[in-house]
Parts: structure tokens; C-alpha cells; sequence
């Protein structure tokens, strides 16, 4: 019998929406047809197509029961109100599930979900982005089937100097909304334009989808700058080499339980150090004074500017940066992803 394996979760294809939880399903899907004898084999449900019709729910059963194996890559709503038929279908029709979790929320989503534990507990593994958070799931839930599985990006990217010495560049690309932190983003702009004398002009640009419960919002303070720009989404084919010709990036998130942000990623394969919140698992990924620099999650905001402006007067700590980071992502490559994956695969 063939080893036919679904991957079911929130594509996203057909919109425009390109986020960590597209990317990060994409990705696997990728990855899975790559390494696959025969791509045919592996299938795909869009879980955006719920948002068509619920008559998709009929075709989301038709395709699990054409699987042997099921990859399933869900966000909130998809794990809190489908995996029990999902899960239920699985074990009826021994069809092993595989859970690629992305993001951090999974141990605090499942405090008050005994329904969610139990089922979890019996399914073939739980594919978690992080050390810390695979350790607090076995200590929390007793979960025995938990796998540390980093994030990850397929790609051909090989590390050059950047090219435009003229400006210091700094590059924010994620979802574009103010728990990301854009607005400390902003406050920074505010005081390099206002801090005189300063050896080479400084830009901050902007990649990412806006959410519209900001947008108005980010075109008024992008529109006061004379430093900022709004450059759109960046197709995935051109991340690395445009990312490439920015001597840093910043993420000051304000989701405390983030996993690993696929922005902080891309930046170490593009050789970009990067400057951040310390969120929930923040020190597993970036290395603070090597890799990056952390600045605390609350009250942060003097720490912010410092963290960059240091960065901006210590070219030789920006340089080695750059290396190391080129380094680090070594660790999250496709093979040693495929590394974990296959096993449960074959």
C-alpha cells in the first residue's frame, strides 16, 4: 500500500495573507514533496477554504481518509473545534496525526482544554518549535510524544557582505500591527531624526502585510517620517538576498509567547543581526551580545534605542555579528529538519 500523507492546515493560497503560520505550512508541505520518492503521494488541505463554504468540511474528511499519515498544522480555532473529529476519524481509520505546532501559546492555550490533553496524548507526536516549550508540555501534560522540531526554511542562500555602504539600514518584515511593536519601531525613528551629527544617514524600512485594525495608524506615522518606508510583502524568492543589504533587524514584539519568529530566521540566513524583546523563548533563539541583542519585554523602550544606536557606533561588533548569525542558522536548515521529520514519516 502506498504511504500517502496529508498535510492539512492554513495554506492560505488564493489570498494574500503571508504569515508565520502560511509560511511555516507551506514550508513543511515543501519540504515533504521534496524528500518524498513520489511527490503525488503527498496531498494538501487548504483550511482556508472554510472560509468559502462549509461544505469544504465534507472534502477535509474525504481527504484525511485518502491519507495513511496526517500532518496537521492548525492555528487556535482549527485545533479547538476540529481536532476531536479529526482526531476521532484518525483513530478510527489508523491514521497516524503528526502536530507541527506554530508559535509558543500551545502549554497556556491547553490549560483549561482535558479533552484537548487527553486526545493529544494519543496521537503519534506533537511537533513543538522550541526546547523550553517541549520540556514545559512533558512537565505540564505528562506528554510522552513531544519532538523538538525548530522552524526552518528551504532555500539556496549563500552569505555575502551587503553591497550599499552609503545609509545604515534597518529592516523591520512581519505582520504589521502594534503587538508586534511597531510603534517602538516608530519612537526610534523619531529620535534618530532628532539626534543630530550622526556620521551616516539612517533608514528604517518596512516589509509585511499591514492588519487593518492598523493601518491607519502605520500610514500617518509613516507619512511623518522622513526615514521610514513601506516597501509591501516581500515574495518569499527574494527575502534572503533583499534582507541581505540591511545591517539589522528589529522585531520588538509584544506576543509574549511567540515560538520562533521566522522573521529572526530569515535575518540569520540573510547574515542580518537583530535586535529584540525578550519574549517567552527569546534566549533559546538569539544569542544576546552574539547573534543579537535582547531587550527587556516590559519597559523596554530606552533599552530599544540604546540596543540599536550601539549597534550603529560599534561597526566591528555589527561585523562580527554578521557571521555568527550566518552560523546559527546553519542549525535550522531543511536537512536537519528532514533529519527529525523522516522518521516518523517512513
Amino acid at each position: 500500500m502506498r504511504n500517502k500523507i496529508l498535510v492539512l492546515g492554513y495554506f492560505g493560497y488564493g489570498t494574500t495573507q503571508f504569515d508565520g503560520q502560511t509560511i511555516k505550512t507551506r514550508n513543511v508541505y515543501e519540504l515533504l514533496k521534496l524528500k518524498s520518492n513520489d511527490s503525488e503521494d503527498i496531498l494538501y488541505f487548504d483550511t482556508y477554504q472554510f472560509k468559502e463554504s462549509v461544505f469544504f468540511l465534507l472534502k477535509m474528511i474525504s481527504s484525511i481518509l485518502r491519507c495513511n499519515k496526517l500532518v496537521y498544522i492548525p492555528a487556535h480555532n482549527n485545533l479547538k473545534y476540529l481536532f476531536p473529529l479529526i482526531y476521532t476519524i484518525c483513530k478510527l481509520k489508523r491514521i497516524e496525526i503528526l502536530y507541527i505546532v506554530v508559535g509558543g501559546w500551545l502549554a497556556e492555550y491547553l490549560g483549561n482544554k482535558k479533552l484537548h490533553v487527553f486526545l493529544l496524548s494519543g496521537i503519534r507526536g506533537i511537533f513543538s518549535q522550541s526546547d523550553q516549550l517541549s520540556l514545559k508540555l512533558k512537565d505540564q501534560y505528562h506528554f510522552k510524544n513531544v519532538i523538538t522540531f525548530p522552524n526552518f526554511r528551504i532555500h539556496s542562500f549563500f552569505y555575502y557582505l551587503k553591497s550599499d555602504h552609503s545609509h545604515f539600514k534597518i529592516v523591520y518584515m512581519a505582520r504589521i500591527n502594534r503587538m508586534k511593536g511597531i510603534d517602538s519601531v516608530f519612537r526610534l525613528a523619531k529620535y534618530i531624526s532628532e539626534t543630530p551629527f550622526l556620521t551616516k544617514p539612517i533608514v528604517i524600512h518596512f516589509y509585511g502585510p499591514i492588519d487593518k485594525s492598523d493601518e491607519d495608524y502605520f500610514f500617518k506615522q509613516v507619512d511623518k517620517s522622513d526615514i521610514i518606508t513601506y516597501h509591501g510583502v516581500l515574495p518569499p524568492e527574494i527575502i534572503h538576498e533583499t534582507l541581505a543589504e540591511y545591517d539589522l533587524l528589529v522585531l520588538p514584539t509584544r506576543f509574549y509567547t511567540e515560538g520562533f519568529p521566522g522573521t529572526i530566521l530569515d535575518a540569520y540566513i540573510s547574515s542580518v543581526p537583530v535586535v529584540v524583546t525578550k519574549w517567552k523563548y527569546a534566549t533559546e533563539f538569539v544569542d544576546h551580545g552574539k547573534t543579537g541583542l535582547i531587550v527587556p519585554f516590559e519597559n523596554g523602550e530606552k533599552d530599544f534605542i540604546d540596543s540599536v544606536m550601539r549597534l550603529y557606533f560599534n561597526q566591528d561588533l555589527l561585523s562580527t555579528m554578521r557571521k555568527n548569525v550566518y552560523e546559527r542558522s546553519k542549525q535550522y536548515s531543511s536537512d536537519y529538519a528532514w533529519s527529525i521529520l523522516e522518521k516518523y514519516i517512513s
